[in-house]
């Protein structure tokens, strides 16, 4: 993060410079994206102001703080700018998430399929193509997955083939 500090009619001392440093980093634990930070001191007649300018990914943030002395303008206005991304923040993820279509349910409901002990399951869904034990062996031999559904020509049942750790082949065929 870059910090440009100036002075209108005030000279900025080492010690001032290193107070806004050290400050604007503690910004920085609240807002991580901060990309710039522009800080102008000022005087008018018996007031100090500080000017603070934030350009973070998404946002910018300006605040002006005005006291007696530079430290005090400087904590005033760093307050308001906590306040500031604080609203943001808030608003931003208050929002309300986006509705998601309702898909249709597979065959036996949710409850059929996910067991009880909160084990993940991946569910794949796939079109079991109607092909014979032979045709399905050679698309069995070109996935990587070693797994191939199909739907036997002969018998017009729904099979699964499946390539074992040892390389052998199994078919898995419904009972009855």
């Amino acid at each position: 993060m870059r910090v440009d500090l100036a002075g209108r009619g005030v000279s900025v001392t080492p010690a001032l410079r290193r107070r806004v440093e050290g400050k604007i980093a503690k910004v920085e634990r609240v807002l991580p994206r901060v990309t710039e930070a522009r800080v102008v001191l000022a005087t008018e007649r018996y007031r100090h102001l500080v000017e603070v300018t934030l350009a973070a990914r998404g946002a910018t943030f300006h605040v002006e703080g005005a006291a007696d002395d530079f430290h005090a303008a400087l904590d005033q206005a760093l307050a308001h700018l906590v306040e500031q991304v604080r609203r943001r923040k808030e608003r931003v993820t208050g929002r309300k998430k986006p509705r998601r279509s309702r898909q249709p349910s597979p065959p036996g409901g949710p409850a059929a399929e996910l067991p009880e002990d909160g084990t993940p399951v991946t569910i794949q869904r796939t079109s079991a193509k109607p092909m014979s034990l032979e045709e399905a062996l050679e698309q069995l031999s070109l996935r990587r997955d070693g797994l191939l559904v199909f739907r036997n020509r002969r018998t017009r049942v729904v099979n699964v083939l499946r390539r074992r750790p040892d390389g052998t082949v199994e078919l898995v065929e419904p009972a009855g």
